[in-house]
């Protein structure tokens, strides 16, 4: 069978990112041998490398019962296997959250589940993965589908509980069961918290991870899933039934746990109108019946309120029938090779942009500023060059005119760097400013003390006023790195800008920090924070789980905000000045070298034609390197398409040589 659009784009972005990963390794080794790597330059390469490394295209599938939702995710991704991988059969539902992944670090495959006894942790589902012990593993067998099968069940797998453990495990709210006379004695519950599949399918292998999510009390009770790792994946697909249209359930789960949670999300978030088949009828033509899709398409996007270019109608089961019976008249009917046009092309090249607007962008800036530097000291030979040149036949006295002009220089440039370290400690002050807005310790003292008064006052007034007045702390500090981190880059550009001006140093964009992303982020959280704090559902949850879920998932995130703008306020000030220092070092000892050369000229002429062949070496030496950073620099900012036949070859065979 012909390998999917999806796997066959993905295979072509993992090449795109091969590319890339052994771009930055040459411009790693480039570095390293002419001794321009320093500590600061060399961690940011690492980490721009691990992070492409471990980069995963993820895709979230979201529906409540009975929509079709895993019959998808087998038709798209597993039907080369000639039968469905995940259980999708008529009453069996995914109970837990699930990810399907392949573990390169174990290299193995398996199902690992977390008991829903964990639910009573205040521990977040991320760090619990750190935890191997508290998981349930079990090995598949790749020689046996039916072991497979077996094993893949147990994400389906529920178990009885009383009524009193299912409220403590915040499985059963009695508030949100008004219209029962009588509680039950026992409540049906899953068994697992979370499950965990690697299997070796080609896509999960080349990066993909799946998260099939359950219905909407699994997304309400599970607030990371809604507040983590939905808006982490790059396209969430929710899923509806062409036979029921949106009920009202579809629509709580869309307003509460998607929509309101996705404002920042440009592309991505995709309505699927699953069991379009239902409404295939004999008696009725071909027109008629994409007429009544037509208008359930319609209709199902004015509730939503989303753009008709984001819902696509299919019929998951008959998807899967035309691909295992290799029907392509059955497979176009299903409409799903539309679909998986559009996860192939639009969510793989968001994922690119995302990319380049991250890694290959830091990485960039980095050779940039690396050409400037050796751009400089370019034009600091050439320069010098010249003057030699000037100096055939001239007299003694022109030689030390040139000579005492030139220390005068020297003078004057060394002004200009006392000035540069005066203006390095006023960045050091405001530097401490920056810091302590973003402290780490004395966030968490805030997180603790709203926690504990938290826990004392259980009314909701109490609870909600608690959670304002965090977050108003939050965004007051934030409101500080701000007008400080202004400061500062007026102050860098203006440093930058005298040498430039008055010492004809290369033109260098200098590593500038821009807090507006996380401002933007803590303020999207706040807004979310605000939703949740005044939404229906929460004042009718028991107030452990709203004490609960709001530190899980919201405080938390805000912390990771602060720390990931903390790690990067603290790589920023480090090297800021970085190429400057480099430039002004490289500046200093042309100028040493230039009296020197004099020195050594007034003396014997000898010297004059000896050292021009020199400088015209080291020229062309220079001009090299330089030569090879540009290639660096265009293959780093090269755009490929993704198709692999239609993807150009890197041109770095000639600066491989080189830099090797």
């Amino acid at each position: 069978m012909e390998r999917s659009r999806l796997e066959t784009q993905l295979k072509a972005y993992e090449q795109w990112k091969a590319d890339i990963i052994r771009t930055v390794k040459l411009y790693y080794r480039w570095l390293s041998k002419h001794r321009l790597a320093t500590d600061d330059s060399v961690k940011r390469i690492r980490e721009s490398l691990d992070s492409l490394s471990s980069d995963r295209l993820t895709i979230a599938f979201v529906a409540e019962f009975s929509r079709g939702k895993t019959e998808l995710i087998n038709a798209i991704f597993f039907s080369d296997f000639g039968r469905r991988l995940l259980p999708s059969t008529a009453g069996r539902t995914t109970m837990c959250p699930t990810e399907l992944f392949y573990d390169q670090q174990a290299g193995q495959s398996y199902v690992r589940l977390l008991p829903i006894e964990t639910r009573l942790q205040e521990t977040s589902i991320r760090d619990l993965k750190r935890k191997p012990a508290l998981w349930v593993t079990y090995p598949l067998d790749l020689e046996s589908a039916d072991q497979i099968e077996e094993c893949l069940r147990e994400v389906i797998k529920t178990r009885k509980v009383t009524l009193a453990e299912a409220v403590r495990l915040g499985m059963y709210d009695p508030q949100q069961h008004p219209t029962q006379n009588q509680p039950p004695d026992f409540v049906e519950i899953p068994k697992w918290r979370h499950a965990m599949i690697s299997f070796p399918h080609p896509l999960l292998k080349q990066g993909l991870t799946i998260l099939d999510t359950p219905g909407l009390n699994a997304l309400g009770s599970e607030p990371e899933l809604t507040l983590k790792m939905l808006p982490s994946a790059q396209a969430v697909l929710f899923v509806l039934g062409a036979d029921t249209g949106v009920t009202r359930s579809d629509l709580e789960m869309w307003q509460n746990h998607i929509k309101g949670f996705q404002r920042s999300r440009q592309r991505g978030l995709i309505v699927v109108l699953n069991k379009i088949d239902t409404l295939w009828d004999e008696l009725q033509d071909e027109v008629d019946i994409n007429n009544a899709i037509n208008r359930q398409r319609n209709h199902t996007a004015q509730i939503l309120g989303i753009d008709l270019k984001a819902i696509f109608p299919v019929s998951a089961h008959k998807g899967l029938l035309g691909k295992i019976k290799d029907d392509q008249q059955l497979m176009e009917q299903s409409r799903l090779p539309t679909l998986e046009h559009y996860l192939a092309h639009d969510i793989l090249d968001a994922r690119q942009e995302i990319i380049r607007d991250t890694v290959t962008t830091e990485i960039s800036q980095m050779v940039e500023n690396t050409q400037g530097i050796v751009a400089t000291k370019l034009n600091g030979i050439q320069t010098q060059l010249d003057e030699l040149r000037q100096l055939s036949g001239k007299s003694l006295e022109m030689i030390e005119h040139m000579m005492a002009k030139t220390r005068t220089e020297q003078a004057e440039y060394m002004q200009n760097v006392n000035s540069f370290q005066a203006s390095r400690k006023i960045l050091k002050e405001q530097a401490t400013t920056l810091r302590d807005a973003l402290d780490l310790k004395k966030l968490e003292r805030s997180i603790t003390a709203t926690h504990n008064a938290m826990a004392d006052n259980w009314t909701t007034l109490g609870l909600q006023s608690s959670m304002r007045t965090l977050f108003d702390d939050m965004r007051a500090n934030m409101q500080i790195v701000v007008d400080q981190s202004e400061q500062a880059r007026k102050l860098i550009r203006s440093i930058y800008r005298r040498f430039q001006n008055e010492h004809g140093f290369s033109v260098v964009q200098p590593k500038m920090f821009s807090i507006m992303r996380y401002r933007v982020e803590l303020e999207m959280l706040y807004q979310e924070a605000e939703i949740f704090r005044k939404s229906p559902v929460t004042a009718m949850t028991e107030k452990h789980f709203v004490v609960k879920r709001f530190f899980v998932a919201m405080v938390s995130r805000a912390r990771d905000i602060f720390f990931q703008a903390r790690q990067e306020v603290d790589s920023w000030l480090s090297t800021a000045l970085e190429p400057l220092t480099f430039q002004i070092r490289e500046h200093k000892e042309q100028m040493e070298r230039r009296l020197v050369d004099l020195q050594k000229i007034s003396r014997s002429r000898d010297t004059l034609d000896a050292r021009v062949g020199e400088l015209k070496a080291q020229h062309a030496a220079v001009a090299k390197q330089l030569t090879i950073l540009r290639n660096i620099h265009n293959t780093l900012n090269s755009s490929y398409p993704l198709t692999a036949e239609t993807r150009p070859k890197p041109k770095l065979v000639a600066a491989r040589k080189t830099a090797g």
